[in-house]
């Protein structure tokens, strides 16, 4: 796989990424605001994770289906691309903190900081 290919179809996966943000506004909690909020976080293995120890059900729900959908773009991005799984979560979430608003938290090193 040639590295312009892998790029394209990484780029596309993260567009779905952003689809599957509309997905989760629909079914309740909305991505942008509960990041922007501080419920949730990026992690660098392109999922998201909630930031308090006893998050509510909503955030609970919008973290699970929001890593379901996410894991669903990876594995079938890897299988188009025929590389592993992690690697495609990796490139996805280097793509999505740099993508990441002033304010949202992200996962570095293990410790939650604050975009600047």
């Amino acid at each position: 796989m040639s590295y312009p290919n892998l790029m394209r179809s990484l780029f596309v996966a993260l567009c779905a990424i952003i689809l599957l943000t509309g997905i989760a506004n629909a079914a309740g909690l909305d991505l942008t605001a509960a990041k922007r909020s501080g419920l949730v976080g990026e992690k660098p293995d392109g999922f998201i994770a909630a930031l308090l120890p006893n998050p509510s059900s909503d955030v609970t729900d919008l973290v699970s289906r929001t890593n379901q959908g996410r894991l669903g773009v990876y594995r079938s991005t890897a299988v188009k691309e025929g590389i592993p799984v992690a690697e495609v979560q990796k490139i996805a979430a280097e793509k999505i903190f740099n993508l990441a608003a002033s304010g949202e938290y992200l996962m570095i090193n293990g410790q939650w900081v604050q975009k600047k």
